[in-house]
């Protein structure tokens, strides 16, 4: 009767109220790995901003014409391997 409507209403209650915790803690750890997952990002964000003026005078120094190869080595190369020892 009513006293049996009553305990199953209890158990249903404890037994939600248990998967509601087990639930929360999931998302706890979830939310924790996804805070260390931005603080990566933001880490790497930072040292890429942070290494931007060595990025960009490396690549200045990139673009400086090589220094002219004496024209006797130039013309014994093949110019597969010429192309190759350039820097």
């Amino acid at each position: 009767g009513a006293m049996g409507q009553l305990n199953k209403a209890t158990q249903q209650n404890a037994s939600a109220s248990e998967e509601l915790a087990a639930t929360a803690e999931e998302m706890g750890g979830q939310a924790g790995q996804l805070q260390e997952l931005m603080a990566f990002f933001r880490i790497e964000q930072e040292a890429a901003r942070a290494a931007k003026p060595a990025a960009h005078l490396a690549a200045k120094a990139a673009l400086r014409p090589a220094p002219a190869k004496p024209a006797a080595r130039a013309a014994s190369a093949p110019a597969a391997e010429h192309d190759f020892e350039r820097f």
